[in-house]
């Protein structure tokens, strides 16, 4: 008998849990959050900083008339200083590259004066614009380039002596390149 009781108190539990979760889904609302409004002002922000900021480098080139600067497709422009029209020779992933570099703010303050970087090409960091900006350049060949900040150091700069939201002017000479031994 004992054992009845607890073989009904069993199928009537069941049968509880089975007529209670058969009834109808309660629908919910949409979650939203105060979050969705910050990241749409945040975008529209940043196109307003990158646009003003493309302006200023538009202006100067303008203001630099003797100068022909050249568009690229990643964001930034750049002038030859030196240009070699018979080398054949394109810097590819993996290439060992000398270059010397310094870095200058668009008011001509140098910020960082000449150095020379061995750089391993897309195997070691640089800011996104050299890193796209070297691999357009051959052996001997020196340009300036022009940087907005989303193309350097961004939002934060360096810490050490580029400001968050900089535009740079790098100046770039490729001393030799070593291509990748497979």
């Amino acid at each position: 008998m004992k054992y009845q009781n607890h073989m009904i108190i069993r199928v009537l539990i069941l049968l509880s849990i089975l007529v209670i979760s058969c009834n109808e889904p309660i629908a919910r609302k949409p979650v939203t959050s105060k979050g969705d409004t910050f990241f749409k002002e945040s975008i529209e922000l940043n196109k307003k900083l990158n646009a003003e900021e493309e302006e200023m480098i538009k202006n100067f080139i303008k203001s630099d008339s003797l100068t022909e600067y050249i568009t690229t497709p990643y964001g930034f422009w750049f002038t030859y200083i030196a240009k070699d029209t018979l080398v054949k020779q394109s810097i590819k992933k993996g290439d060992m590259v000398n270059f010397t570099y310094e870095v200058n703010d668009f008011n001509g303050n140098n910020i960082y004066p000449l150095q020379e970087k061995i750089y391993r090409v897309d195997e070691e960091i640089l800011i996104q614009g050299l890193q796209d900006g070297i691999k357009m350049l051959k052996e001997n060949e020196e340009v300036i380039f022009l940087f907005p900040s989303y193309n350097a150091y961004g939002y934060i700069g360096d810490k050490k002596k580029i400001n968050g939201r900089q535009t740079l002017k790098y100046r770039v000479k490729i001393n030799s390149i070593q291509p990748l031994k497979k």
